[in-house]
């Protein structure tokens, strides 16, 4: 898997655990909301909500029905009471009920007193579900204030002092007890009496006011109730709160819901700010750490350091102990294989070039000494010509003459070599090819070779092609060819060394091969690499006048140059093959 596929899985990946996070702190948020209402609508209805609750969270065990405590905590606040009856009308379990709540009951007295028809001193509500098989009858009854004090006023005749009631002492006790307040309203809605109003209750009524009041009791925090006397065109109004001992002094601008909504939008938004943090932080670790990683060793490379940086215990920050990628790091797998082998090849770059420049301090100074050495010479005969003192014979003229030629090309040699080198560098062509028959080149070629006196005689052996080898080359270039490798393999093997140069055609006529073969000393493999590189010799580079160092890079590129290929296979005392071809 390459880089790209990895990055874009990882990335996916990444983005699909975001989505899990914010897809889970939405969904905790939202179920929090939602208990939340729910504790809201079991305060202020638990007899249309509450009792549905109980049922579905109550256990049948071998003590009976339990049920949750915390909504029978609720019973309890509400100043409520409970009872589970069976089929027959019989009380099965009981919580908070009063003495004055029947423990019996017949099949039309639940009906009666859940439909008023029949007196009964608390609000009745019926809850019947099945669950599990089972059959539920929850009763449960809440203190009916508001309808028995709204009745006394209603019916009864009370005294005012400046604008207040004036009310008997027990309907004064029930009245404080239960928070409650009294007013009455004529018939435009305006305040005519009242008695322990609240602030928060209004002096005048619209028509919608106080329908709106009556039916919507959890927006206003009060439940209401009111009686219509149609003679006198009078409304009594009784209320109560909605939560015993809340502080209702002031008007409830906000409501219970918005307020929770509020709460966990903020709370979903901190933790996904938060969670956003973490995220990116870990995107940082995960991701940033090995790009600065690499960025450090990129900027290191640039200043000639090529070993990958460290960690603060000098261990390798991209790999374990074992050498394996850190979990991290393997995502930029390829990409630290790439630096690793920049900084190998660079590094060995750098070592090739200072070894070629050590080389081509330890030539020039060869050479120089090379130079120095025949140019001693020719000052030397010249200052003997030059001296008056002397009358030199012809014959020694001659001497001193020969000497000085001989040292001077020797010279003009090195000299050639040298520029021919950096010609080669900026790839020049050969002037103009011409055909020739190699058979008969080559043979004639030899010939003139094997006259050099330091040679020796019969040293080497030519063996032609069967046939005419016709080939188009320019002859100069490749005479210089076969006089340096004549040389090298005459002048540095021992004397008794046979080359042998043999010219063949290719396979199907397709090319040929001049190949240079001797039975010398041969080369070990470091110098076998080295052969063909500028400034290298094989041997010290004083301890001969011969050579320059720079033949065998002179006959590979020219041979390069008239597009054909130079190999070289050779051993310690196996000898050396050169092989010239062209296709």
């Amino acid at each position: 898997m390459n880089i790209k596929r990895r990055l874009t899985l990882r990335f996916v990946l990444q983005l699909a655990i975001t989505g899990m996070v914010v897809l889970a702190i939405a969904a905790v948020t939202f179920t929090w909301m939602l208990l939340r209402f729910l504790d809201i609508s079991i305060t202020r209805d638990f007899a249309n909500v509450g009792l549905e609750q109980l049922v579905e969270s109550s256990k049948i065990d071998e003590k009976g029905i339990q049920f949750s405590p915390s909504l029978l905590e609720q019973v309890k606040k509400n100043k409520g009471w409970l009872q589970n009856i069976d089929e027959n009308g019989k009380v099965e379990s009981a919580y908070n009920t009063p003495k004055d709540v029947p423990i019996q009951y017949g099949p039309g007295e639940v009906v009666a007193y859940w439909t008023g028809t029949q007196p009964f001193p608390y609000t009745l509500a019926v809850w019947i579900q099945e669950k599990n098989g089972r059959q539920f009858t929850l009763l449960y009854g809440a203190s009916n204030i508001l309808d028995p004090l709204l009745k006394k006023m209603s019916e009864g005749t009370f005294d005012a002092v400046d604008g207040d009631l004036v009310l008997p002492d027990s309907i004064e006790r029930e009245i404080k007890s239960s928070q409650a307040f009294v007013q009455l309203i004529d018939s435009s809605g305006t305040e005519l009496l009242s008695y322990n109003r609240p602030k928060m209750i209004p002096t005048k009524y619209s028509v919608p006011e106080l329908a709106l009041r009556t039916l919507y009791s959890e927006r206003y925090g009060y439940h209401v109730r009111s009686s219509f006397d149609k003679q006198t065109g009078q409304t009594w109004i009784v209320g109560q709160p909605n939560v015993k001992g809340a502080d209702t002094g002031q008007k409830v601008w906000v409501p219970e819901e918005v307020k929770i909504v509020i709460k966990g939008s903020l709370a979903m938004l901190a933790a996904l700010l938060l969670a956003f943090i973490l995220l990116s932080l870990w995107q940082a670790h995960r991701f940033g750490a090995p790009m600065l990683h690499m960025l450090v060793w990129l900027d290191s490379i640039g200043n000639a350091i090529y070993t990958e940086p460290m960690d603060r215990k000098g261990n390798r920050r991209s790999r374990t102990h074992v050498g394996k990628w850190r979990r991290r790091y393997r995502v930029f797998s390829d990409v630290m294989v790439s630096i690793e082998k920049l900084s190998a090849n660079l590094q060995r770059d750098q070592a090739l070039r200072q070894q070629t420049e050590n080389l081509r301090e330890e030539w020039i100074a060869g050479v120089t000494h090379d130079l120095k050495t025949p140019l001693s010479s020719i000052t030397g005969y010249a200052h003997l010509l030059a001296e008056p003192s002397y009358d030199w014979s012809k014959e020694e003229v001659r001497k001193f003459t020969r000497t000085m030629l001989d040292k001077s090309a020797h010279m003009d040699m090195l000299i050639s070599d040298l520029a021919m080198t950096y010609r080669l560098k900026t790839g020049i062509k050969p002037p103009e090819l011409m055909e020739v028959e190699l058979n008969s080149w080559l043979h004639q070629t030899l010939d003139q070779a094997a006259a050099n006196p330091e040679y020796g005689k019969q040293r080497i052996i030519f063996v032609p092609a069967p046939n005419e080898v016709r080939a188009r080359l320019y002859t100069p270039w490749l005479e210089r060819v076969v006089n340096n490798l004549t040389a090298n393999a005459l002048l540095h093997n021992p004397s008794d060394t046979i080359l042998t140069v043999s010219l063949t055609m290719n396979d199907l006529d397709s090319g040929f091969t001049i190949q240079f073969s001797d039975d010398g000393d041969g080369m070990d493999e470091g110098t076998l690499n080295r052969l063909f590189e500028r400034y290298y010799r094989g041997t010290d580079t004083v301890s001969s006048s011969n050579g320059s160092g720079l033949g065998m890079a002179i006959s590979k590129g020219l041979i390069e140059c008239m597009e054909g290929r130079i190999a070289v296979e050779s051993s310690p005392g196996q000898g050396t093959i050169i092989k010239l071809s062209w296709s």
